[in-house]
């Protein structure tokens, strides 16, 4: 694939004028190369589309410092501040996490429900569970709202699923649904991981990441609450969703369909900081952090700190379980996007799936050590600590996975990987 820049911008330009997508923020950065921007390195930043598809209101070009929900993207700050924490003494990637999380001393295993009762059959864990459970989602926690079991549980409870519990900690308390280290299933651990920072330095997320995180990269515009800042609530994009709803994977039903505004779902007053999924903020300052751990500049982590976010973390039997979902393409484009089925892929700590291999093609070109991941409105990030490049794709479109956003991020990806080639070539 030979994708120049200029054909990338005139693919997302005529994908927006289409309302395929209604807005998108790029943003990339190499570790090394002649431009001065960040710590040096080739560097590139660009909005296409609208801020809003609200009807009634006069469209306003997106734009480089509007806001974003960033969902899941909210992990890989998490995991920087656990790694923080641990190089700070506060506690181990392999102690027990109840020393910070009583509440999970006596955690069950939800194995079923009773036939004649109807009843749910919880028997006790009998493994520990580890901050390296946690961060590589292989702790036996899952989301409620994505786990029938879960949900019939809430339900003879009388408890709903889900954001429609106000709580944050009542939403991530819940049986497991397997051992500690057995099995891989996205799950609550970065929220638990978020709740461990702030009990050991007494300061909640916010107020951490900004002290320890975003003043160290020059970020302004990022927030867990953008209902308390008026000049971030003003710049936040507006959601929008593609008519027909969602499948049985929670992707887009049908691809094909119209898009349109959507009321944001997000805008919460309560004093909840999630550190799996609760993050406010710009593409062009999300991309400073991914920088940082790319070209390990050492103003957030030690080196071998950063190693251990990008090393793949799952047990045999973890890692057999994830790629038995990567042989099935609903999961597999919900497990690791734009991977070919059945790439050998495993989690690390850094809130995102790592590459065990080269993967070239049409689609993408990862070298192994890539760690990528995404968040629900259609965002999907890289970092390539072998050819230094990082990028974000950013969006305000739900359902998540969307296919038309998914092939532009790989026009996107595949752009960038050229670009650098070519400028490298030029520098020789």
């Amino acid at each position: 694939n030979t994708t120049t820049m200029d054909q990338l911008e005139e693919i997302i330009r005529s994908a927006t004028q289409a309302v395929d997508v209604p807005g998108v923020v790029l943003a990339a950065s190499s570790a090394t190369g002649k431009y001065e921007i960040l710590t040096g390195g080739l560097y590139y930043e660009k909005a296409f589309g609208v801020r809003s598809l609200k009807e009634g209101q006069t469209p306003e070009p997106m734009t480089v410092n509007n806001v974003f929900y960033l969902a899941s993207c909210t992990k890989v700050f998490t995991a920087v501040a656990i790694m923080q924490c641990v190089e700070q003494g506060l506690f181990t990637l392999d102690e027990d996490v109840t020393r910070l999380l009583p509440e999970l001393e006596d955690i069950e295993i939800l194995r079923g429900f009773d036939e004649g009762t109807g009843k749910p059959i919880l028997v006790k864990a009998t493994k520990s569970i580890t901050l390296r459970h946690l961060l590589s989602h292989t702790s036996g926690f899952h989301y409620d709202h994505l786990n029938p079991d879960l949900v019939r549980w809430r339900k003879s409870r009388g408890e709903p699923t889900g954001l429609l519990i106000k709580s944050l900690h009542h939403r991530c308390l819940t049986p497991l649904v397997f051992e500690p280290g057995e099995k891989y299933l996205y799950s609550t651990g970065f929220e638990w991981a978020g709740f461990m920072v702030e009990r050991a330095t007494s300061l909640n997320l916010e107020e951490y990441m900004k002290a320890f995180i975003w003043k160290s990269l020059g970020i302004t515009s990022m927030t867990f609450h953008p209902e308390m800042h008026p000049e971030i609530m003003s710049s936040l994009a507006d959601l929008s969703t593609c008519v027909g709803g969602k499948n049985k994977f929670g992707t887009v039903k049908d691809p094909f369909g119209k898009i349109i505004w959507k009321k944001n779902f997000w805008q919460s007053k309560d004093n909840d900081y999630s550190g799996g999924a609760g993050l406010f903020g710009r593409a062009t300052e999300f991309i400073k952090l991914l920088h940082s751990i790319t070209a390990g500049d050492g103003k957030l982590l030690k080196q071998e700190s950063i190693d251990e976010l990008f090393r793949p973390q799952m047990s045999d039997s973890s890692r057999k379980h994830l790629q038995e979902l990567t042989k099935m393409k609903g999961s597999n484009d919900m497990a690791s996007i734009s991977m070919p089925m059945g790439s050998q892929i495993s989690f690390g700590l850094g809130g995102g799936m790592i590459c065990l291999e080269d993967v070239g093609g049409l689609r993408v070109s990862r070298r192994a050590g890539t760690m990528f991941w995404k968040g629900v409105p259609n965002h999907y990030w890289w970092a390539d600590r072998t050819s230094g490049l990082c990028g974000v794709y950013a969006s305000s479109l739900v359902p998540t996975t969307d296919l038309v956003s998914i092939a532009l991020n790989e026009t996107f990806e595949l752009a960038m990987y050229n670009k650098l080639s070519r400028e490298s070539r030029v520098r020789l």
